[in-house]
C-alpha cells in the first residue's frame, strides 16, 4: 500500500486514495486526543521488540564485520592455511643499521620470545634463512647468532640478505633500513585475546629493540582490525553524547521553555531506543555503518518532524485554539506530510537491503525499520504528552515564532524564484545536469587504507610497508595438477606463473618454489626440481605441497585500491586462462584477498547504486500517486536529485572516486532530501487550492514551511558535524557526502522548485479535491484559525520585506 495524501479543506485535512496516509493519521488524532489510554497502550506494545531486543533476543544470527562476505575470507584464509601464507600481525622494524652486535643480538632474543609467546603459531624473518649444503646437508644461517656476530660477518651477512631474493624486498627493504617479522597467530584469537597477544608482542618487542635503538610498530589484519573495532568503541558513545547535546541545545535555543522541548524531544528520543532495541533484535548492534551513524540520523530524523509537530502547534495555539484543535490540525496538516517523508526515507534505506554485504543489508533493513517506529514514536509520543497537562503549559510566544519572523525576512527569494521563473528554473536543470556528467565519471574503489584511522600505528605501519617492501598485501597463482603431471611440467608452469606476475609493475618481485631453492648452495638451483626434496620443510610446504598436487606463487601489493588493480586483475586473468589452455594437466588461478575484496566491494558498490536508481523510481511513483499528479512527481525530480549530484560531483573533483561509505550516504540522503520538497509541495499546493495567485502561494509557502526546513537543516547538519569528528574514514565519509546533500536540499526546495512549480503547475494540478461530508465538520473546525494563521503570515512577509 501506498499512501496518497492530498490537501482538502483549507489545508487541514488530507484525503487518501489507498487510504494508508489519511486513516493511519486519523487512527493516531482520534486515539492520542479522545482515547490516550490507548495511545498509551500502543506506545507499551511498540515497546515490546525493542525491549526484547535489549534482552537479548535476535531474529537473526549477529552479522559479521568487515564489507567483505565472510564465507569469501574463510574460502582464502583456507588456502593461505595449507601453504602457512596466513600471517595475519606484522612486526614492522626500521634501523638506520640493523648489523651491529647488540643490535643482532636483540633481534634474535625477540624472535625466540615471540615463538615462545601464548597464541603465537609462527614466526618467519630475516635470521631465519639459511644456507644449505645439499652433500654436507650443513645448514649456516645467513645472520650469525649473536655469540658468533662481528663487525666483519655482520657486513658480509648485510651484503648475502640483500642478495637473497627470499628477504630482498619481501622480509628487508632494499636499503637494509626496514625488517618484517610475520605472525602467525591461532584462529581463536579473537577480541580480548587478540588484543592481549598484541599488547604481548609489543611488549616482547619493545623490552629488546627499543634500548638498542630499534623502533618497532605492529600492522597486518589483525592489528588492523583491532585498531578499527577500538575506534569504533571510542567514537560510538562520544558521537552519539555530542549529537544530543547540540540536539538539546538547539531545543533550548529555539523553544526556550523546559515544556516545548520535552514536547519537541519525547519522541525521537523514544526513537532512537526503540531503534537501538530493533538494530540488536536485528543482530546488528556491532554493525560498523549502524553503531555510530544510524542513531544519530534517527535523532535527527525525528527531530525534524517533532519541530514541524510543535511549531505547527504553537503558531495554532498562538491563533486562539484550544490545545485539542491545535494538535488535530496540527496532526492532520503535517501528520501525512511527516509520513511521507518517513515512507520516503525508509525506501532510501531499504534500497541497501539488497547488498551482498551482511553489513550494509542489516544497516539498510535496521534502518527502514528505525525510521518507522520514530515516527510513531513522535506522533504519538509527543502528540499524547501534548493533550496531558504538559499541553496547556507550554509557552506561546506573542508576536509568533523568532524563526518565522527571521525567515520572513527572506520570503524575496520565493518571489525572485517566482518572477524569474525561466532564468532560475534553466540554471537549476544545468547545475543538475553538470553534476550528472560528474558523478558518471566516480570510479568505485576501497582500501584497507580508507578503513583505519590514519594517526593509528597499524595505518602507519602499513603505509610504511608500502613505502619499503612493496606493502603486506598478496597476489597468489594457485597451482592444482592432476596425478600423473611431472615435476618438469609443474616447473615450467611455476616459471610461466612467475614470468606473468613480473610483467606487472605494481607488483613486487615474485617468490615461488623455485625462490625457496637459492638457500641451496650452487649455481642454477631453481630449475633443479629434485632438490625441492633436500629443503627445509619450512621452506618447502610455503610454497610446494606435492601431498595436495598444489602449489603458490606470490607476489606483494601496496594498498593502492581495487580500482587501480581492476585492469591488472583482468590482465593476469587472460594470461592465466591463455596459459592454462595449453596443459589441462595444471590449472592455474588467482587467490588473493586484494582480488576478493576488490572485486566484491565493486559489485556491491554498483549493486547499490542500481538499487539507488530503483529507490528513485519508487520514491517518484510515491510521490506521484501521494499528489495524484503525474506532473507533481517529474516537478519533484530536479529538486531532489540536484543535492545528490552536487554532493556527487563535489566527490568527484577532490578524489574522483566514491566508496561503499559514500554510496551508502547518497541511498540515504535520496530519502531525506525528498522530505523537504513533500513538506514545500504539500503546503504549495493548499495555498493554490484556496485560489492564491502563484506569487503569493510561493512567498506565503516559503514562510510558513521555510522557518521547520531552516531548523531542520540546521539540525540535522549539525548532528551529522558531530560524525566528522570522527577516527573512522568510512563514517567522516558518509557524514561529509550527507552534509553536502543535505546543505544543497535547502537552496533546491526554497529556491529552485518555487520556480518550477510557476513555469510547470498549472491551475488544474492543484484542482480543489472533493471531500466527503463526513470529513467536511471536522475540517470546519480548524479552517478558520488556518486562513487567520495565514493571513498573518503573509501580513508578516509583507512588512518584513
Amino acid at each position: 500500500m501506498v499512501a496518497t495524501v492530498v490537501v482538502a479543506c483549507e489545508g487541514c485535512h488530507f484525503q487518501s486514495g489507498p487510504a494508508l496516509g489519511h486513516d493511519s493519521m486519523k487512527f493516531l488524532t482520534r486515539i492520542c486526543i479522545e482515547r490516550p489510554w490507548q495511545g498509551w497502550l500502543l506506545v507499551v506494545l511498540l515497546s515490546v521488540p525493542p525491549l526484547l531486543g535489549f534482552a537479548g533476543l535476535r531474529l537473526t544470527p549477529p552479522a559479521p564485520a568487515g564489507w567483505v562476505p565472510e564465507r569469501v575470507l574463510e574460502e582464502l584464509r583456507e588456502q593461505q592455511r595449507l601453504f602457512g601464507a596466513n600471517t595475519p600481525v606484522v612486526l614492522v622494524l626500521t634501523s638506520d643499521n640493523f648489523f651491529l652486535p647488540e643490535r643482532v643480538a636483540a633481534l634474535h632474543q625477540t624472535a625466540a620470545e615471540l615463538r615462545a609467546a601464548p597464541n603465537v603459531e609462527s614466526l618467519s624473518w630475516a635470521g631465519d634463512i639459511p644456507e644449505v649444503t645439499v652433500l654436507t646437508r650443513r645448514r649456516r644461517m645467513l645472520l650469525p647468532a649473536a655469540t658468533d656476530a662481528t663487525a666483519d660477518s655482520l657486513i658480509a651477512a648485510r651484503a648475502e640478505l640483500l642478495q637473497q631474493p627470499l628477504v630482498a624486498g619481501n622480509l628487508m627493504s632494499a636499503d637494509g633500513n626496514t625488517l618484517l617479522m610475520l605472525l602467525d597467530v591461532r584462529e581463536a584469537n579473537t577480541g580480548q585475546v587478540a588484543r592481549q597477544t598484541l599488547e604481548q608482542v609489543r611488549k616482547i618487542a619493545g623490552q629488546h629493540l627499543d634500548p638498542v635503538g630499534i623502533s618497532s610498530r605492529l600492522t597486518g589484519t589483525l592489528p588492523l582490525y583491532e585498531t578499527q573495532s577500538r575506534a569504533l568503541a571510542e567514537d560510538n558513545s562520544r558521537i552519539q553524547w555530542m549529537a544530543y547535546a547540540i540536539v538539546g541545545a538547539l531545543l533550548l535555543l529555539i523553544f526556550r521553555r523546559p515544556v516545548a522541548i520535552v514536547l519537541a524531544g519525547s519522541g525521537p528520543v523514544t526513537g532512537v531506543v526503540w531503534a537501538l532495541g530493533w538494530l540488536r533484535l536485528f543482530g546488528q548492534a556491532n554493525n560498523e555503518l549502524a553503531k555510530i551513524i544510524l542513531p544519530v540520523m534517527i535523532m535527527m530524523i525525528g527531530f525534524t518532524d517533532g519541530v514541524h509537530l510543535v511549531l505547527r502547534f504553537r503558531q495554532l495555539r498562538a491563533d486562539g485554539q484550544s490545545v485539542d484543535d491545535a494538535l488535530r490540525v496540527s496532526l492532520h496538516h503535517t501528520g501525512p506530510a511527516c509520513f511521507l517523508t518517513s515512507l520516503t526515507t525508509a525506501v532510501g534505506f531499504g534500497s541497501l537491503v539488497f547488498s551482498q554485504s551482511e553489513m550494509i543489508s542489516g544497516f539498510g533493513l535496521s534502518a527502514a525499520v528505525a525510521v518507522i517506529v520514530t515516527f510513531l514514536a513522535v506522533v504519538l509520543v509527543s502528540s499524547l504528552l501534548t493533550v496531558s497537562r504538559l499541553g496547556h503549559w507550554m509557552y506561546i510566544p506573542p508576536g509568533g515564532e523568532s524563526v518565522s519572523k527571521f525567515v520572513s525576512r527572506f520570503a524575496g527569494v520565493a518571489e525572485f524564484s517566482s518572477r524569474h521563473a525561466r532564468t532560475v528554473s534553466l540554471g537549476g536543470i544545468v547545475l543538475t545536469a553538470a553534476g550528472l556528467v560528474a558523478c558518471a565519471q566516480l570510479i568505485p574503489d576501497d582500501r584497507v587504507s580508507d578503513r583505519i584511522p590514519q594517526q593509528s600505528e597499524a595505518w602507519q605501519a602499513m603505509r610504511h610497508c608500502d613505502e619499503h617492501v612493496n606493502g603486506i598485501r598478496s597476489v597468489h597463482l594457485l597451482m592444482e595438477w592432476a596425478p600423473d603431471t611431472s615435476r618438469e611440467e609443474i616447473w615450467s608452469a611455476v616459471r610461466d606463473c612467475e614470468q606473468i606476475l613480473r610483467r606487472e609493475s605494481r607488483l613486487s618481485t615474485p617468490v615461488s618454489i623455485r625462490t625457496a631453492l637459492t638457500v641451496i648452495r650452487g649455481r642454477h638451483r631453481p630449475d633443479q626440481s629434485i632438490l625441492a626434496r633436500q629443503l627445509p620443510e619450512e621452506f618447502r610446504t610455503r610454497f610446494y605441497r606435492p601431498d595436495e598436487r598444489m602449489a603458490f606463487v606470490t607476489a606483494r601489493a601496496q594498498d593502492l585500491g581495487f580500482a587501480s588493480f581492476d585492469a591488472m586483475f583482468d590482465r593476469l586473468s587472460a594470461a592465466l586462462q591463455e596459459r592454462n589452455a595449453t596443459s589441462d594437466a595444471i590449472n592455474i588461478r588467482l587467490v588473493s584477498n586484494v582480488i576478493l575484496e576488490g572485486r566484491v566491494v565493486g559489485r556491491m558498490i554498483e549493486e547499490m547504486l542500481f538499487s539507488l536508481a530503483g529507490a528513485a523510481v519508487i520514491i517518484f511513483v510515491i510521490l506521484t500517486v501521494a499528489f495524484r499528479s503525474v506532473r507533481i512527481g517529474l516537478i519533484s525530480i530536479i529538486p531532489n536529485v540536484m543535492p545528490l549530484v552536487i554532493a556527487g560531483g563535489l566527490k568527484y573533483f577532490l578524489d574522483g572516486s566514491i566508496g561503499i561509505a559514500g554510496t551508502c550516504s547518497v541511498a540515504i540522503c535520496l530519502g531525506i532530501a525528498v522530505d523537504d520538497t513533500i513538506h514545500f509541495l504539500t503546503h504549495f499546493r493548499h495555498e493554490r487550492q484556496t485560489g492564491t495567485d502563484v506569487l503569493t502561494a510561493s512567498r506565503r509557502t516559503f514562510v510558513a514551511v521555510g522557518s521547520a526546513l531552516f531548523l531542520t537543516t540546521v539540525v540535522m547538519t549539525a548532528g551529522l558535524a558531530t560524525v566528522l569528528t570522527s577516527q573512522m574514514p568510512p563514517q567522516v565519509s558518509f557524514a561529509s557526502m550527507a552534509l553536502v546533500t543535505l546543505l544543497a536540499a535547502l537552496p533546491a526546495d526554497l529556491l529552485f522548485l518555487p520556480s518550477l512549480l510557476t513555469l510547470f503547475a498549472s491551475s488544474e494540478t492543484f484542482a480543489r479535491p472533493r471531500v466527503s461530508a463526513d470529513h467536511s465538520t471536522e475540517a470546519s473546525r480548524s479552517a478558520a484559525a488556518i486562513n487567520a494563521h495565514h493571513s498573518s503570515g503573509e501580513t508578516m512577509a509583507e512588512n518584513l520585506s
